[in-house]
């Protein structure tokens, strides 16, 4: 039996489908697991939760009025630029000197993802190892099919080149050929949870298993709120 047996049995059961609400705010799951999980295996957990805390970096310092809950950092500690993690602020140092990027942020992101795919594969964490190098490559196969789409370069979109390596083909011509944006991100987000399911693993107490529940809990929080205004550009 895995170690976070108690863990995994006071998680809440995920909705059957998106659009369907969490039983608990996204915030408040993220909290049992923080509280619960062994000091060792905490990394891991604000390695995830540090994505929202960048989502919501770019948001905020883009003059954006978003703010998504549940990440590591409070709306104010990211407006002053206190508490920061390492590779957000060696993302401002880099941004003081001058990034060189079509999209400064592609920069915080690569940053973001090196640490934590790094992290992962310190720790030996199979789930996140996995699940990060599948959603990176994900990304860039996006981003490539929005560059030909323009007609433009893809190079300087693309983030940590040597990682991923997926066939994607399949999944990329379903999502080009939805008409509505919402339903290209509902395609794609529906991948990510059969691809979290596949990285789990088979022990449903395991650090593998929080980390799946916490990622599949955060997906389905974006899908809450269906009316507000989709960009498509936001899935890339």
């Amino acid at each position: 039996m895995g170690k976070y047996y108690f863990l995994a049995s006071v998680l809440p059961v995920m909705p059957a489908d998106l659009g369907e609400k969490l039983p608990h705010p996204f915030a408040e799951i993220a909290g049992i697991i923080q509280r619960n999980i062994e000091p060792d295996d905490a990394s891991l957990v604000q390695s995830i939760l540090f994505s929202i805390d960048v989502a919501n970096f770019e948001a905020i310092h883009q003059g954006r009025d978003i703010f998504i809950e549940g990440g590591m950092l409070a709306r104010e500690e990211i407006e002053s630029k206190r508490n920061l993690p390492l590779f957000m602020r060696n993302f401002l140092d880099e941004k003081d000197r001058g990034i060189r990027r079509s999209y400064i942020f592609d920069a915080l992101w690569e940053r973001y993802y090196a640490y934590s795919y790094s992290l992962a594969q310190e720790m030996g964490c199979r789930f996140l190892a996995d699940y990060l190098a599948w959603e990176i490559g994900l990304r860039n196969q996006l981003v490539a099919l929005r560059a030909k789409e323009k007609r433009t370069e893809a190079e300087d979109y693309i983030l940590l080149p040597h990682v991923g390596g997926h066939d994607l083909t399949a999944l990329i011509a379903h999502v080009k050929s939805q008409k509505n944006p919402l339903l290209a991100e509902r395609a794609l987000d529906e991948e990510r949870l059969r691809q979290v399911f596949h990285c789990e693993g088979d022990d449903p107490f395991s650090l593998n298993a929080v980390l799946a529940a916490l990622e599949r809990a955060r997906i389905f929080s974006r899908w809450e709120k269906m009316d507000l205004p989709c960009n498509i550009e936001d899935i890339i």
